[in-house]
């Protein structure tokens, strides 16, 4: 007997729930993200002593943004670009799984740009991590840490209607479940 893989409602959608084992590092200082320009490397990034964040550990001990994990998949997958998000005050920051800040430009720019505009200018709830893949499909994935009792937020629900609008089938949404 095999069990049915699990899903969640993300806006008017079933999207399935995929989970990960990624362990969750203990809650470390929270790297100010948003304020990397092109070029820099996460770890550059200035530290907040306010605030905290749940990172997931890597085999060597080293404590990362989950969603440089999940953009890492999206890669694998086969996306020609992949990255995760960090939004902030209206400014949407775009990270590489290698953890080094990108330009917002080419397909990407493109893509952002509809969102915001079908959005009334504003990208909130936007998906933690997004991946161009070379049919058309654009992948975007929440993370969520089970011991942070994270939950899909209005805004996040509101999005994702828009983008499912916007997308159509091209849109392929999941949420990453992860910190078991």
């Amino acid at each position: 007997m095999t069990s049915q893989p699990r899903t969640a409602k993300y806006g008017d959608l079933e999207v399935p729930v995929l989970v990960r084992d990624w362990t969750s590092a203990p809650k470390q200082p929270y790297r100010k993200t948003y304020r990397l320009l092109p070029g820099e490397h996460w770890s550059e990034a200035p530290i907040s002593e306010r605030q905290w964040e749940n990172y997931a550990l890597l085999p060597d001990g080293q404590a990362v943004p989950v969603g440089a994990l999940i953009a890492g998949e999206l890669r694998a997958e086969g996306a020609t670009s992949a990255v995760f998000t960090e939004m902030w005050a209206g400014r949407c920051v775009l990270v590489g799984p290698d953890l080094v800040c990108v330009r917002e430009d080419g397909a990407l720019a493109e893509l952002l740009t509809k969102l915001r505009a079908a959005a009334g200018g504003s990208l909130g709830g936007l998906p933690d991590a997004i991946g161009l893949f070379p049919d058309g499909r654009v992948a975007m994935r929440e993370a969520k840490n089970v011991r942070a009792r994270d939950r899909i937020g209005r805004k996040q629900h509101r999005f994702a209607r828009l983008a499912r609008e916007l997308l159509g089938e091209r849109f392929d949404l999941a949420v990453v479940e992860w910190g078991h």
